[in-house]
């Protein structure tokens, strides 16, 4: 009876140790939303541009990777904050925003889809680190990515030892390193996807639909989200008014060194551009 009594504390003990894993792990588990961002870098920029058919575009402010101003840790995007007022008599129509930059083969369009843009954004980051010059900007994985991690550090006991003690004490052996990896594992998995639908959310309320129309004397303020884009040189807002389509280019060399590893023999306080 008193061997019976040995074996079955085993399983209470082994409830008890998931049971406090759960609640040491879960607050490791913590959401990537900030919930007090800090004020952006610079409040307003102000760079602008307009065309004849009465189109005018403003950047107000630029949101990168943990600066000021992101709502996100790790944030896959860059975010510019527009302002654009249709000044004409016809209601105009926004087609695309790209960001153009001499690192990468094409453009870059604005989305709010944090889907596309975590996939372009690792996809720009992975192809720029192989040429050496990306630097502060890490690839985010999904913690679906860390289960294959769980169980091959060292102190976790392997498959075949498990079972070889299981069989010696009559009982399930799971060793503790293993349950609150696998703990952690799954908290981490429930958070991310609690977090990537109030993120979209939020991409959705805060980022320019597009196509979009305006007003005549209307104007919006909303931003344009883009994948991590290195040294970006100009963004393009492409439109139609009364049947004409137009662009409007506004040109950013203080952005030639944004996600650059810095020239070490070049670099001084006067020549770090500043965001």
């Amino acid at each position: 009876m008193s061997i019976y009594l040995t074996q079955c504390r085993h399983p209470a003990l082994i409830g008890a140790l998931v049971m406090f894993s759960s609640f040491l792990l879960d607050g490791c588990a913590s959401s990537r939303l900030i919930k007090h961002p800090l004020p952006p870098t610079d409040a307003d920029v102000g760079w602008a541009g307009s065309a004849p058919e009465g189109l005018a575009v403003e950047v107000h402010q630029l949101i990168f990777r943990n600066t000021g101003g992101s709502w996100v840790r790790n944030a896959n995007w860059d975010e510019y904050v527009l302002t654009i007022k249709n000044d004409s008599q016809y209601t105009l129509e926004l087609q695309e925003i790209n960001l153009y930059s001499d690192k990468l083969p094409a453009p870059v369009q604005s989305s709010t889809s944090r889907e596309q843009l975590d996939a372009r954004s690792n996809s720009t980051l992975r192809a720029m680190k192989d040429v050496g010059i990306v630097a502060g900007v890490g690839i985010v994985a999904p913690s679906a990515m860390i289960v294959g991690a769980v169980g091959t550090s060292g102190g976790i006991l392997s498959a075949s030892a498990a079972g070889a003690t299981a069989a010696t004490i009559g009982v399930i052996a799971i060793p503790v390193g293993l349950i609150g990896g696998t703990v952690y594992v799954i908290n981490r998995h429930h958070r991310d996807k609690e977090d990537n639908v109030l993120i979209q959310g939020i991409l959705n309320e805060r980022g320019l639909s597009l196509p979009l129309q305006i007003p005549p004397g209307m104007q919006v303020q909303k931003s344009a989200f883009f994948p991590v884009t290195p040294a970006p040189t100009r963004l393009v807002v492409s439109e139609t008014i009364d049947g004409n389509a137009s662009d409007i280019s506004i040109e950013l060399p203080a952005l030639t060194q944004l996600h650059l590893k810095p020239l070490r023999s070049a670099i001084t306080p006067d020549s770090v551009p500043r965001v």
